[in-house]
């Protein structure tokens, strides 16, 4: 299974030996001849003096900045709010993709489906390949449009279909955990400060089982005991974790809802709009300082999901997820400007 890994890593180092140098590096080598003929071929126009120039004069900066050391360096973006403004935004990107919750339905989509009454373990791991499915799909959908729809636009409309998404993820879990068996309180042996009326706040509670005569009936919520364990011939129906629900089929539904939306905004845009936002002489610290807001808040995000769905239950902790990503939809809606056909050279403007 693994081994699999190799192919699309095949096919990505195949495809780059393809790629053509960067204007950027062959002016930085001293290609210029290389490097006008490249920008003529991306721009379309014959005469790229100007751009030339202007990649000159940002490499001029760039070697002066890097050649002093780190700390000049963080000296001079200290100096500059502009591209303060960007880093923000920039980290801001990377740490609301994640607070969005996507990393908890690709890490978790198995356990998530159990979580919805599927039980059957080799049915739930099959069902699980379907989030990595619609996300590769709808990244290559927002690659297909990201170029002909204003960046913002799409990032903004998107956004607020992944919040759609979240507080339907939510409100599934809330229909599934309302519509399993009821619980029959006056042979129910588990003792809890909480009100237990069905088979899903039953289990809820690691130490009890819920046992019936089948999956929808009404049943027992237990301590099992060695007196009281439901090994009654007639109680058929017996779990720990997971409920039946007639409405397991809606996670399904709503978690490829999610992360369509989610794949053709934030997914990509995070990481296209990063990589528009930084002028050159600060380009790589900035980037990597993003990149690493991205996997802290990635582990974050994974290390909390379990204790959030037992503090909050499954559903509290996609709503919470939902009102992070407000937040989030806020922020770029006032200060997030747009990126499209900005040069490299000119962007340290848009935040001016």
């Amino acid at each position: 299974m693994l081994g699999i890994a190799t192919v699309p890593s095949v096919i990505m180092g195949l495809g780059m030996l393809l790629l053509p140098e960067s204007a950027r590096f062959l002016v930085q080598k001293g290609k210029v001849k290389e490097a006008e003929a490249t920008l003529a071929k991306i721009t379309g126009h014959d005469d790229v003096t100007a751009e030339l120039k202007e990649i000159s004069e940002t490499l001029n900066k760039e070697t002066e900045y890097s050649s002093n050391g780190f700390l000049h360096m963080v000296r001079e973006i200290s100096r500059s709010v502009p591209v303060k403004k960007a880093i923000a935004i920039g980290c801001a990107l990377q740490a609301f993709q994640q607070l969005a919750g996507i990393n908890t339905v690709m890490y978790y989509s198995t356990t998530m489906i159990q979580m919805a009454g599927i039980s059957d373990d080799s049915l739930a791991i099959w069902l699980s390949c379907i989030p990595s499915f619609i996300n590769a799909v709808f990244a290559l959908v927002s690659m297909t449009i990201i170029e002909k729809v204003p960046r913002r636009k799409l990032l903004l409309s998107t956004l607020l279909g992944t919040i759609v998404g979240l507080m339907l993820l939510g409100g599934a879990y809330f229909s599934i955990s309302r519509t399993t068996a009821p619980v029959n309180h006056a042979n129910s042996t588990c003792p809890t400060d909480d009100v237990i009326t069905s088979c899903g706040s039953c289990v809820a509670h690691s130490d009890c089982v819920f046992c019936s005569t089948d999956k929808s009936t009404e049943g027992r919520c237990i301590l099992p005991t060695l007196t009281d364990n439901c090994t009654e011939p007639d109680m058929k129906y017996r779990v720990s974790d997971i409920c039946y629900s007639p409405y397991s089929w809606t996670i399904i539904v709503t978690m490829v809802f999610y992360i369509a939306l989610f794949a053709t905004g934030i997914g990509t845009l995070a990481w296209t709009i990063n990589s528009e936002i930084y002028p050159m002489w600060v380009r790589g610290y900035a980037l990597s300082l993003s990149t690493m807001t991205n996997w802290m808040f990635n582990l974050l995000i994974a290390f909390t999901f379990l204790d959030l769905t037992r503090i909050l239950t499954t559903y509290g902790a996609f709503w919470l997820y939902a009102g992070i990503t407000i937040i989030g939809w806020v922020l770029f809606y006032f200060k997030l400007p747009e990126t499209r056909g900005v040069p490299l050279e000119r962007v340290e403007q848009l935040f001016s």
